[in-house]
């Protein structure tokens, strides 16, 4: 398991470094962050949890524990660097890559989905997604 969390990680990574140059691994802990909150409240929806026990607080708190405990595994003592080099030379990089942007564009739509937000404006949010997964790699070439 934690391979392909850190291959997601790894995949993210190569992704937000091709256009945020300064702090391309905050970013990278940041959406996955963000990726699994929308997991955690689409779970929590779907299985009718009360939600508004959460609190205004809960829904902030829930993104800013997971930033937390994946700046633990992945930043402290440099894990991430050890993460780079290891998936450098993996051969499947373009499946493997589509394989991780699917689970962001599911997770995203998901959520949408189990709020009954309207089909229309869940395809368009999970296609902008898609897009700003695919584009810096049509844009920019990379090094690698």
């Amino acid at each position: 398991m934690n391979k392909i969390y850190d291959y997601v990680f790894y995949s993210i990574y190569r992704n937000t470094s091709i256009t945020n140059k300064s702090i391309p691994d905050w970013s990278t802990i940041i959406v996955i962050s963000i990726i699994l909150a929308l997991n955690i409240f689409s779970i929590l929806i779907y299985a009718e949890y009360d939600i508004e026990s959460i609190g205004e607080e809960g829904f902030g708190a829930i993104p800013l524990v997971l930033v937390g405990i994946n700046y633990l595994y992945f930043l402290r003592n440099n894990r991430y660097k050890n993460i780079l080099n290891r998936f450098k030379n993996n051969q499947n990089k373009l499946l493997s890559d589509s394989i991780v942007l699917t689970y962001a564009c599911v997770s995203v739509f998901t959520l949408f989905y189990v709020l009954r937000i309207e089909l229309k404006t869940t395809l368009f949010v999970t296609g902008f997604i898609a897009l700003t997964g695919i584009i810096p790699y049509l844009l920019i070439p990379k090094k690698e």
